[in-house]
């Protein structure tokens, strides 16, 4: 199939001229509409060359010729953001460039190469605006008499072949002023108010704004419409775009059925959004990215199922990227570099626009490849001892990067081939996995657990002397550099203290949690087990147990902590052992002089060397002050 390579959009923002040699970097994506966000896969590099313009004029439109792609014309825009009556030319597929102006009209809309000689530009200002064309390699313009006048505003101009033509102006007379010709340009026949659907109250079409693939052309408005014609302009249809009647929309199309639909507006950035198309702009449906999506500029990637490039020179949002599933999923090219109008011919050949330096630049040779063979890499990261994910670290895969989401799952597409993972987050330990082997069309699921270097407090327990609660704990085993703690009542930090004792004084009648984090200098842990605290009413709000007792654990099974409650009538030394089903002792979970009162204690389903135990029965034993004895059942499931 046969796709005109005519390539199409003008202006952006003001930018100060920048003239350099860069290294672009790119990821590749496979058809897949999920996953996540990844850059600097592989180096990619942009060659710069001179557009021949003035210092501070940009590129706002590139036009591939018809019958010779090795003929590029390019409108230019000013430091303004508008359009400028300049172009530039290339003979030798865009190596070198010579500018050039218009002994014509005014206000240019954009261009249409026909061969290195030969290129029509369409004008939209005043009375000599219309539809000019130059045979002499742009030296003179001569206006053709389309039939635009001092009423129109002409946006558009193309050639389906050397005969078959159309252009596009403003509405005149209550419809669009739409334009065909069978004779190379020669002679223009206005298209019939019947075959064109009515425009609504102020619409109108945009400068440059369309797109055309065989004999099938579309052309966007001020009013969320996409109009669309498969019988090279003759007859028309229209369909209002999910964006709504409020928003500038443009299209550009894979094939005769597939394209994208985005906002349209001068000072386009990074997007969140575009509409897809799958029947010609029959129906659209919104679509959400992934990925940074440059959206003032986008291109077709012909020889491509479904590749696009965006690009942007807006202010703080500068740089090029593209997607090879339709616009679904979108991976950086360039970053922090002005990138303007682009034009591709197939995936490693193309051009991309930027600002004239005062020494020159201003055009881009693309130097990559675009087409490349992909897969997925996808995981979780969790805290290997508290188990949950943990959000915001930065995974790595070559020089490609990622950083999990709120629930620790992250995922890349990348070039097939073996890399070497790494993970690392502040707090943990980096963790590094070798020969990930990323296969083509394929995901390779990699979770990992890290271990966190800011360990918490331990077995939290506490004691209640009315209206007083006492807290005790452990210090993290195995830390270094912890520098204190930090107590926590309902969530509210109550005084940071380097003592493993701490006594609430005066808390109020209630229901309380309590738990402690571990300082690290500036550095805070996850915080220890919580425990919760009754504080009674009346004149003897915690009355102390007449009699020592072990009450149940909770929950129970559980996995991988659980609470042991108990009591203590009077002051005295208190063990509780944990034993397995053979009566072999696993954990000794406290072995100290204990208040009178109601304490709990925390099984963390580890032994007295810090180890993990299995699932399967266990007991724990209460002895207090000589007397009390008792044992219990608890079950762990994992």
């Amino acid at each position: 199939m046969k796709r005109n390579l005519h390539v199409f959009i003008i202006i952006l923002t003001m930018l100060i001229a920048t003239s350099m040699l860069f290294a672009a970097n790119l990821t590749s994506l496979r058809p897949n509409h999920g996953g996540g966000s990844a850059t600097n896969l592989r180096p990619v590099n942009w060659i710069e060359t001179d557009s021949g313009l003035p210092e501070g004029i940009g590129i706002g439109q590139i036009s591939v010729g018809m019958n010779d792609q090795t003929a590029l014309w390019a409108g230019a825009i000013d430091a303004t953001g508008a359009i400028a009556d300049q172009f530039t030319r290339s003979t030798d597929s865009g190596q070198t460039w010579t500018a050039g102006t218009f002994n014509a009209g005014t206000g240019l809309s954009m261009l249409f190469a026909i061969d290195d000689m030969v290129c029509w530009a369409v004008f939209n200002t005043g009375a000599d605006q219309g539809l000019y064309k130059t045979t002499d390699g742009g030296v003179t313009w001569v206006n053709m008499n389309a039939g635009y006048g001092g009423a129109s505003f002409a946006n558009v101009i193309h050639f389906f072949n050397d005969n078959d033509g159309f252009a596009q102006g403003d509405p005149v007379g209550g419809y669009y002023e739409l334009y065909t010709t069978t004779d190379g340009g020669d002679s223009w026949t206005r298209v019939p108010e019947e075959n064109i659907p009515a425009p609504t109250t102020g619409e109108y079409g945009i400068t440059g704004n369309y797109d055309s693939v065989d004999d099938n052309i579309w052309f966007g408005t001020n009013q969320g419409r996409i109009f669309y014609s498969t019988d090279k302009g003759y007859t028309w249809n229209a369909t209002l775009t999910p964006f709504g009647a409020t928003t500038v929309v443009n299209a550009t199309f894979a094939d005769a059925d597939y394209g994208i639909a985005y906002r349209s507006y001068l000072d386009m950035g990074i997007e969140p959004a575009i509409n897809v198309t799958t029947d010609g702009g029959v129906t659209w449906t919104n679509v959400n990215v992934s990925g940074d999506m440059y959206a003032r500029y986008f291109s077709y990637v012909p020889g491509t199922t479904s590749t696009f490039v965006g690009s942007s020179s807006e202010l703080g949002f500068e740089g090029a990227s593209y997607s090879e599933d339709g616009g679904y999923t979108w991976i950086t090219l360039n970053s922090g570099v002005a990138i303007q109008a682009t034009a591709f011919l197939d995936s490693e050949t193309g051009w991309a626009g930027n600002w004239a330096g005062s020494t020159g630049g201003g055009m881009y040779i693309f130097d990559g490849n675009l087409n490349v063979i992909t897969g997925e890499v996808a995981g979780t990261v969790t805290d290997l001892d508290e188990g949950f994910g943990i959000e915001g670290a930065i995974v790595t895969l070559g020089t490609s990067t990622t950083t999990t989401d709120e629930n620790g799952d992250y995922s890349m597409i990348l070039e097939v081939g073996t890399y070497t993972l790494t993970c690392e987050i502040d707090g943990y330990e980096i963790y590094t996995m070798d020969d990930v082997l990323i296969e083509e069309d394929q995901t390779t699921t990699v979770d990992f657990q890290m271990q966190n270097l800011y360990l918490p407090p331990q077995n939290l327990t506490y004691t209640l002397t009315a209206p007083n609660v006492i807290l005790q704990w452990n210090a993290p085993a195995g830390a270094v550099g912890f520098t204190g703690y930090r107590v926590y009542r309902d969530d509210v930090m109550l005084e940071e203290i380097t003592a493993m004792l701490f006594i609430d004084p005066n808390v109020p009648a209630g229901t309380h949690i309590y738990y402690i984090t571990a300082m690290y200098g500036t550095h805070e842990s996850v915080h220890s087990n919580e425990i919760e605290v009754i504080m009674g009413t009346g004149s003897n709000p915690n009355l102390l147990p007449i009699v020592s007792k072990l009450e149940g654990n909770h929950p129970n099974p559980f996995n991988p902590t659980t609470e042991i409650d108990y009591s203590v009538s009077n002051t005295g030394h208190v063990t509780i052992d944990i034993f397995n089903v053979k009566g072999e002792l696993v954990k000794t979970l406290v072995n100290r002089e204990v208040d009178a009162g109601t304490h709990s204690a925390t099984w963390l389903g580890d032994d007295n060397s810090g180890r993990s135990v299995t699932s399967g029965i266990y007991f724990y034993k209460m002895r207090a002050g000589g007397r009390y004895t008792n044992t219990r059942k608890m079950i762990l499931l994992k």
